[in-house]
C-alpha cells in the first residue's frame, strides 16, 4: 500500500493521526447516502409590505394570510378569477416562494449523476454540486395586463447548484470557518464518532458560511426559473444563510458514542492531490488520477496544538489500493508508542528492583555475616525514541554496596539489579523484549566470588489484525524464558565465611519467573486499542509503515442517518 510511506512523526507534520479517503469513495458513498435520505423540505416565502418592500414570512403565517390556501398547489398559468384560490393568495400580498428537498432527482441515475464533491487541489475551493430530489418555485408576477402565476418544478434530471466550499477549519486567518458563529463552528468541527463520515461532510458542505455564491446549471439563460432562482434563492435566501452561518438545506446528523481509543481534540481538513512518481501533483490529472485525490482529516489528541496543514510527500492510496479500499487511517508512531507506554508503565515498578547489601561483624569482629535483598518499586520510565523500529526503550539499574574492616580489608559485597525493556514496531507485529539481571559480588579477605545470579530474557511477539469495527485483534507468541543465570563457583570454605550459597538462593527466590515479578505482558495491552472512525469505516488490514506509523486500510461502512 502507498501508506507504507506514512511518516507522521516527521517534521513538519506531527499530527497524532490522519484519516484519508479518496474522492471516488466519497462520491460513491455520499450518493448512496443521499439516495436514502428522507429529510424534511425547506420552504421559504415572501410577501409585499405596505411600505412597498418584500419581507420573508413563515409558511405557517402565509397559510393564515391565505385562509389555508397553499400556493404550491396552484397550477402554473392559472388565471385569477373572483373567489379563486389564486385571488386569496394575491390578497395575502404573496410575492414568491420555493420548496426544496435534499436528495437525488428521480430521473437521474447514479451513472449519470455529477460528482457531489470534486476535491481539486485547493482545500479552500472544494467544488460541491448540490442536488435536490424536489425543487419547486412559485411566483406572482405583476404586469400592465394584470398578474400572472408561475409554478414550476425542476425536471426529472434536476437542477445543479454548484459552489466552492472552504473546508479549512482554522479558527484564525483568512478562512470562511473563522467567520462563523461559535455554535456553527462547533457543529462543523465535529470531534465525535461521526467526524469522518459522509454525513458530517455533507453537513459541512451545506454550510452557506463556508461557500461562495452558487451557480445554477440545467436552465436556459433566459428562463423565468433562472431569474427567479437568482433573485430569491441566490441573492436573498443564500445571502441570508451566509450571513447567519446556517445550512442551505434542512439537514442534521445524529451523533453517536465514540468508542475509539484516540479522541481528537482538534481537527482540520486538507485536500491531497494524487502525486506523480516525483512527488509532484499532476498539473492536469486524468479523471482516474483526480479520483485518487484524498480528503485528509488532520487530527490532534490530548489537547495538543494541531500543526498547520502541510501537503504530504506520499500518496495515501494508489490505483491498486483503490480497487480494494476507500482510504487509510494512519496513527503517528509516537502517539501509538505513548499508548503502549501507558499500558506497560504500571508493570514496570515490579521489575525495577531496589537492592540492599550488608556485612555485619560478629563475635567481637572475628566473624562476618553477609546479607543481600531486593524489593520491587524502583523508579524508571520508558522513553520514546526519535526514529527507527525500536520505538520504546528503558534501562534501569541500582547498586548497593557494603564493606567491612579497616580499609575494607575484611570484605565487601555488591548487589546490582538491572532491567532493560525494548519495544519495536515492524510489519504487522509488536515485539517486546525484557532482560532482568542481578549481579552479585562477594569478597572475604582475598577471596572473591561473583556472577550474574539472575539473568532472565523474555521475548513476546504480538501479531496484529483488526476486526471490522476497528478493534485490534492479537495473536501473541510468548517465547519460553531464557535463563542464563550463573551460580558462583564456591567451595565449602568460602561458603562457610560468606554464606553466599544461601544469599544466591534467597535473592533468586525473590525474582522467580513463576511469581508476578518478571513475566510476559498480557495481550490486552494491545488488544484494547480501537482505531478512530469505527462508526464510519470497516477495517480490513493493519500494518506498520516503513516509519512505524500504525496504518489500517478502510472502506466506508453503510452510511445511515440513524
Amino acid at each position: 500500500m502507498s501508506s507504507s510511506a506514512s511518516h507522521l512523526a516527521g517534521k513538519p507534520y506531527d499530527y497524532d493521526f490522519v484519516v484519508a479517503t479518496t474522492q471516488a469513495s466519497i462520491n460513491s458513498t455520499m450518493l448512496s447516502y443521499i439516495y436514502g435520505l428522507k429529510p424534511a423540505p425547506t420552504t421559504r416565502c415572501w410577501c409585499a409590505t405596505k411600505q412597498r418592500t418584500i419581507e420573508e414570512v413563515t409558511y405557517a403565517d402565509l397559510l393564515k394570510k391565505t385562509g389555508g390556501v397553499d400556493p404550491f398547489t396552484i397550477p402554473n398559468d392559472t388565471e385569477m378569477t373572483p373567489g379563486s384560490d389564486l385571488e386569496k393568495v394575491s390578497r395575502s400580498a404573496f410575492v414568491a416562494g420555493f420548496r426544496m428537498t435534499m436528495g437525488i432527482p428521480s430521473g437521474l441515475v447514479s451513472a449519470s449523476a455529477p460528482d457531489v464533491v470534486v476535491l481539486g487541489n485547493n482545500t479552500s475551493k472544494v467544488t460541491y454540486n448540490m442536488l435536490c430530489s424536489k425543487f419547486q418555485i412559485v411566483e406572482m408576477q405583476y404586469g400592465p395586463w394584470g398578474p400572472s402565476w408561475l409554478n414550476m418544478s425542476q425536471p426529472s434530471t434536476g437542477w445543479v447548484f454548484q459552489s466552492h466550499v472552504d473546508l479549512r477549519l482554522d479558527p484564525v486567518g483568512q478562512t470562511a470557518y473563522s467567520t462563523l458563529p461559535k455554535p456553527v463552528q462547533d457543529a462543523v468541527k465535529n470531534l465525535g464518532a461521526d467526524a469522518f463520515g459522509v454525513q458530517q461532510l455533507l453537513f459541512d458542505l451545506n454550510q452557506a458560511g463556508l461557500s461562495d455564491v452558487p451557480t445554477i446549471s440545467g436552465l436556459p439563460s433566459n428562463s423565468q426559473a433562472l431569474d427567479f432562482l437568482t433573485t430569491y434563492f441566490v441573492n436573498t435566501y443564500f445571502a441570508e444563510m451566509k450571513t447567519q452561518g446556517g445550512p442551505v438545506l434542512n439537514y442534521t446528523i445524529v451523533k453517536h458514542y465514540n468508542p475509539a481509543t484516540l479522541i481528537p481534540t482538534d481537527l482540520n481538513m486538507m485536500v491531497q492531490p494524487f502525486l506523480d512518481p516525483n512527488g509532484k501533483a499532476y498539473a492536469k490529472p486524468t479523471p482516474a488520477q483526480a479520483n485518487l485525490a484524498t480528503l485528509d482529516y488532520l487530527c490532534a489528541c490530548y489537547n495538543k496544538t494541531l500543526p498547520p496543514p502541510v501537503p504530504f510527500t506520499w500518496n495515501w492510496v494508489n490505483a491498486d489500493d483503490a480497487k480494494q479500499y476507500h482510504g487509510v487511517v494512519s496513527i503517528n508512531r509516537n502517539t501509538f508508542a505513548k499508548y503502549i507506554k501507558d499500558q506497560l508503565s504500571p508493570s514496570i515498578p515490579k521489575n525495577c528492583l531496589i537492592p540492599t547489601a550488608k556485612i555485619t561483624m560478629t563475635n567481637a569482629g572475628f566473624s562476618k555475616e553477609y546479607a543481600a535483598h531486593v524489593s520491587m518499586g524502583g523508579v524508571a520510565a520508558l522513553s520514546i525514541t526519535g526514529a527507527g523500529a525500536n520505538v520504546l526503550t528503558l534501562h534501569y539499574e541500582q547498586q548497593a554496596d557494603d564493606y567491612a574492616g579497616l580499609n575494607n580489608d575484611e570484605g565487601e559485597i555488591h548487589l546490582k539489579p538491572s532491567l532493560d525493556v525494548n519495544v519495536s514496531f515492524q510489519n504487522d507485529n509488536i515485539v517486546i523484549t525484557q532482560h532482568l539481571n542481578i549481579y552479585l559480588s562477594v569478597r572475604s579477605l582475598q577471596t572473591t566470588v561473583s556472577g550474574n545470579i539472575v539473568d532472565y530474557f523474555l521475548k513476546d511477539t504480538y501479531y496484529l489484525g483488526v476486526d471490522g469495527t476497528g478493534q485490534i485483534t492479537v495473536n501473541a507468541k510468548h517465547e519460553p524464558l531464557v535463563d542464563k543465570s550463573e551460580n558462583p563457583n564456591t567451595n565449602a570454605f568460602v561458603n562457610l565465611f560468606t554464606g553466599i550459597n544461601g544469599i544466591v538462593s534467597y535473592v533468586k527466590g525473590q525474582v522467580s519467573f513463576t511469581s508476578t515479578t518478571f513475566q510476559s505482558f498480557p495481550i490486552s495491552l494491545v488488544q484494547n486499542f480501537v482505531f478512530p472512525g469505527g462508526k464510519t469505516f470497516a477495517f480490513k488490514k493493519v500494518a506498520f509503515s516503513n516509519n512505524q506509523d500504525l496504518t489500517a486500510a478502510i472502506t466506508y461502512a453503510e452510511a445511515t442517518n440513524k
